[in-house]
């Protein structure tokens, strides 16, 4: 146990950020390093307080809605905590004066960070971090005793999940990671020093009271791939807030949520781990890098707590051939001559006192392969650029066409592996890619590239469109209809940002979805148009998709993050209560090979006019396309359309441009549009009824779509 510095921190070379809170009166407070980009300034008004043996604080009284926070730059690098590398250390002197128990029957009390909760900014996305004080248990009172706690999103750009530990720090669930079975926590209304450790090498999070190490967890979990730091958010848009959150106003959110009641003082950012986890000798744990057949590694380890020089040794197994352990400085290094998997080898180190620790650690050495299997669509007329890669490779790499051919137009660079040029004709092509590295590896992996029609490359507006979105625009929570049909913007299905992302090869911004019900965009009940009731002769309900992969981000079916992705509502109107008219979805329900493929529903308002199961895989009798070309199988952008043409009550699917499967009245029956209902037309969630800014999301359940959508696009003619 140390003991935290009963008097104002001093500035040193570690420090990122320190606010001292000295102020006493006016609007703002400074950073005491002098950084005046990090000066803080009310949101309504400065409150302040006194802290014996420190001076003056910054009080905050918990108000419901639009509380007194003191707000800092927006997108800064050192409040992103950008310049801690290797470590960090968030901590602040507080004292909480409430009595607990008021948010949602729990206590969440917001210190300071740059993520919201998704309660504030329509143009903010998540993706940040926050410290607080919380109560594990429900009542959540002060009785009951608040802890340390701490959430780290990284960004949601190309990931699927998004790096998001917030839910292992701020639960006593599956982390666990008490230091004691009755761990102190704060049960009065007095000053508490708390602090937040984390360390990159071995991606485990310290948690501490008043100098005493009372909970730590090293992420990931065992067999799990979520809650790993990655620091890789940009323009996220939500300023860093001291004292609470800050609340929408648009709607106003009048709950109060993680509002601070009472003072903080000392924040302070630092780029080392300030205080001792560990009492005496301790192995850092960690996950050794794996190591490239026949090329030079080098990784070293380290011990915390250690008294005087560290003496290292194999205790039990043995390291890969080529690999040499050295027994001062703990390196182990070399050149291995034989590639393993995971193969275990216990250290031991000792340090001067006679002290002794031994870890498990399990080392692999893989062979080069290529890591790329799919590549984004290419369209005819446009350029094109696409790199193949590697991992365990060893420069320079030798790049080759092996069989097939490429889309003509198209170039592969023999020196960087590139795919790159101007398609000249549509169509789907499969070739064998070869690399050859410096050591002689040799990899070939297939690879499939669509080069789609030039008319796909944007979905725009014409004198056929009847509703488009294309995502675009300042705002994220408003999504205009391009036609200029304002009843139709859609909304946030409940509070969360912006999850517009950007993808490589497609133009703009556009919404991503981890699956899990509790985002996405609704619209208005029962309009004409979105019921498609203004279509009379004919539609076409169009999309751009990315499928996210085979496991979504949130569930306990596959493990404690994930559950299979087997169906994803894109949009329209049918929702959890099946109320609603009409869905394009992807599905891989009795897919043949796993992959999905779009479909539809539409319902009618009497008994037998429903048409369900409009897919592929449902109904394989309507395929007119090989099943290898009917599903997506890979994580691209794809085209997916639905046609209908009522002079011969045809139904057609459409993929990348391609006539996948058509049927007539299917099931004998013709498509009858006469259902009056109360849902809404949403996009990318299921809902479970009505939903705006919160409401009836169906947080969990399934059928909510996982990845990206891009432009949707409604007409009333029959496109392809």
């Amino acid at each position: 146990m140390s003991t935290p510095p009963c008097a104002p921190f001093e500035p040193d070379d570690h420090t990122v950020v320190l606010y001292h809170f000295d102020e006493g009166k006016g609007n703002e407070t400074s950073d005491a390093c002098g950084d005046h980009q990090l000066t803080l300034r009310a949101h309504r008004r400065s409150q302040w307080g006194s802290h014996a043996g420190f001076g003056a604080s910054a009080q905050f009284c918990r108000r419901e809605d639009d509380a007194d926070l003191l707000v800092g730059p927006t997108n800064n690098d050192k409040l992103h905590l950008r310049p801690c590398t290797s470590a960090w250390t968030v901590e602040a002197w507080v004292r909480y004066a409430g009595a607990g128990g008021l948010d949602q029957g729990n206590t969440y009390v917001n210190i300071c960070g740059t993520e919201d909760e998704g309660l504030g900014l329509p143009i903010g996305m998540r993706g940040g971090w926050n410290f607080s004080l919380h109560c594990f248990t429900r009542p959540g009172t002060l009785q009951d005793g608040l802890f340390p706690g701490a959430r780290f999103m990284g960004s949601p750009r190309g990931r699927d999940p998004n790096h998001d530990t917030s839910g292992l720090l701020l639960q006593n669930a599956k982390a666990g990671g008490w230091t004691s079975a009755d761990p102190p926590r704060i049960r009065d209304n007095e000053w508490h020093h708390v602090a937040w450790q984390f360390r990159y090498l071995d991606q485990t999070h310290f948690f501490f009271l008043d100098g005493q190490l009372i909970r730590r967890v090293q992420l990931p979990l065992p067999n799990d791939t979520q809650g790993r730091v990655v620091n890789d958010t940009e323009n996220v848009g939500v300023p860093f807030v001291v004292g609470g959150f800050l609340h929408s106003q648009d709607p106003p959110k009048l709950l109060g949520f993680g509002n601070f009641d009472g003072e903080i003082d000392e924040i302070r950012i630092s780029s080392i781990m300030r205080y001792p986890v560990a009492e005496r000798l301790s192995i850092v744990r960690r996950e050794l890098p794996a190591a490239t057949f026949n090329a030079p590694y080098s990784v070293q380890m380290s011990t915390d707590a250690a008294s005087g020089a560290v003496q290292w040794e194999l205790a039990e197994g043995r390291l890969p051939t080529g690999l040499t352990l050295d027994s001062k400085s703990g390196a182990i290094g070399g050149k291995p001559t034989v590639a393993v998997e995971h193969q275990p080898l216990d250290l031991l180190a000792a340090d001067a006192s006679g002290r002794t620790h031994r870890h498990r650690f399990h080392l692999s050495v893989r062979c080069g392969q290529l890591s790329t299997d799919s590549v984004p669509p290419a369209f005819v007329g446009s350029s094109y650029r696409a790199q193949i890669g590697t991992c365990h490779m060893v420069a320079p790499i030798s790049w080759t066409i092996a069989s097939g051919a490429l889309p003509d137009g198209l170039q592969l660079d023999s020196e960087t592996g590139e795919l790159a040029g101007t398609p000249s004709k549509a169509g789907a092509s499969r070739f064998q890619v070869r690399a050859v590295d410096a050591i002689g590896q040799s990899r070939q992996e297939e690879i499939a590239l669509k080069v789609l029609p030039a008319e796909l490359l944007v979905i725009g507006p014409d004198e056929d469109t009847v509703v488009l979105y294309d995502w675009q625009g300042p705002n994220g929570r408003l999504i205009p209809d391009v036609m200029g049909d304002e009843e139709l913007t859609l909304t946030w299905t409940n509070i969360g940002g912006d999850r517009r992302v950007s993808w490589p090869g497609r133009r703009g911004r556009f919404p991503q979805d981890t699956g899990h019900g509790e985002h996405g965009f609704v619209g208005p009940q029962g309009n004409e148009k979105l019921d498609l009731r203004t279509c009379k002769e004919a539609w076409t309900v169009e999309a751009w998709v990315r499928r996210g992969g085979p496991l979504q981000a949130h569930g306990e079916k596959a493990d404690y993050h994930h559950q299979p992705f087997t169906f994803g509502h894109i949009c329209g109107t049918y929702d959890k209560t099946e109320q609603g008219v009409w869905e394009l979805y992807l599905s891989s329900r009795n897919s043949p090979d796993g992959s999905m493929a779009p479909g539809a529903h539409f319902l009618g308002a009497e008994p037998g006019q429903e048409l369900m199961d409009l897919h592929p895989w449902t109904r394989p009798g309507g395929l007119v396309a090989g099943t290898d070309d009917a599903g997506i199988s890979d994580t691209e952008w794809h085209h997916v359309a639905w046609q209908y043409g009522a002079g011969e009550d045809l139904h057609q699917l459409f993929l990348d441009g391609f006539l996948i499967w058509q049927m007539h009245s299917p099931d004998g029956r013709r498509l009858v549009n006469n259902r009056r209902h109360s849902a809404q037309f949403s996009v990318s969630t299921r809902l479970k009824g009505y939903a705006r800014y919160g409401g009836a999301f169906d947080f969990l359940g399934e059928g909510h779509f996982f990845g990206q959508i891009g432009e949707i696009r409604i007409s009333s003619i029959m496109r392809y």
